[in-house]
């Protein structure tokens, strides 16, 4: 017997689903993530403060279009008010990067895993939608590189304090679905098999027993299921920071954030480990850069 079978053996008996084949696609991180907001200069505003970037030099916060992207170490966040009739305060996607990607190859990989795609009108990304409607898009690395034309103009959003977190990247992901085994059957097309609950990067994200997770090369994709008339779509990200304050929740209190208790009761809120929520009432999670 050799190692995948051996593999494919023991998950049929540790799993509900059938172990995946490694992954043709070379994913490298979460590149970064889109949103919608009520009020975009509210919500730079209460990012920067909270992230940084208000340095001009430092070309961390860019506009254009009324749209703000902020850069959050290795990956970013973009965020704008909705247009036209829809209104609603969301994630639009969440964007994956590829190592050297090639979109003729990654056209035929998708195809192979009978997977419908679309690609963006610059040609350089493409999208995927699961059974559940969440758009996942996937990118070439380091799309912070690709904002730096004229067209993004770097804001100077001046403050009196230090931001509260100095991010170094976007780690996770944590999306509420209707019915896990079909999204974990579309996902492992992506991702490959879910991570074993023992990983140390599981170990720190589970909230309870029904979170499945995925590795996204140096990042993390969850799932978890869904009732009560919840809708599908992003339960929260997270961003992995170095350097908080002592007075952290203090801080983040005072720029209208609300601070969540831990996923998990036994665990204390603390620098290295806490959830908040921004004014629009996106979920947030910060992880210390030592966990």
């Amino acid at each position: 017997m050799n190692r995948r079978e051996l593999l494919a053996g023991f998950g049929a008996f540790a799993l509900p689903w059938p172990i995946a084949q490694e992954p043709a696609l070379q994913l490298s991180r979460l590149d970064h993530i889109e949103f919608y907001v009520s009020n975009v200069e509210k919500s730079r505003d209460f990012f920067v403060r909270v992230f940084g970037g208000g340095t001009p030099l430092q070309r961390t916060l860019l506009s254009r279009n009324n749209k703000r992207y902020l850069k959050l170490g290795e990956s970013y966040m973009a965020f704008e008010q909705p247009r036209g009739s829809n209104s609603e305060i969301k994630v639009d996607h969440v964007s994956v990067s590829i190592k050297g990607l090639d979109m003729p190859k990654l056209h035929t990989q998708l195809e192979q895993k009978g997977i419908a795609y679309q690609d963006y009108p610059s040609g350089r990304d493409t999208a995927v939608v699961d059974p559940d409607g969440i758009r996942l898009q996937l990118s070439p690395e380091n799309g912070w590189s690709l904002l730096n034309p004229a067209t993004f103009l770097p804001e100077d959003i001046p403050t009196t304090e230090a931001e509260i977190f100095r991010p170094l990247a976007l780690s996770s992901v944590l999306l509420n679905v209707k019915d896990t085994t079909t999204a974990v059957a579309f996902y492992q097309k992506i991702f490959g098999a879910p991570l074993p609950r023992d990983n140390g990067a599981v170990a720190r994200m589970l909230g309870d027993n029904n979170t499945i997770w995925f590795s996204a090369g140096r990042s993390n994709i969850g799932l978890q299921q869904v009732s009560g008339g919840l809708k599908p779509g992003v339960h929260y990200f997270g961003v992995t920071v170095a350097g908080v304050p002592i007075d952290l929740r203090r801080r983040l209190e005072q720029l209208g954030a609300k601070v969540e208790p831990p996923a998990d009761p036994g665990i204390r809120i603390s620098s290295d480990n806490i959830r908040f929520r921004d004014p629009d009432g996106t979920l947030i999670q910060v992880w210390g850069s030592d966990r």
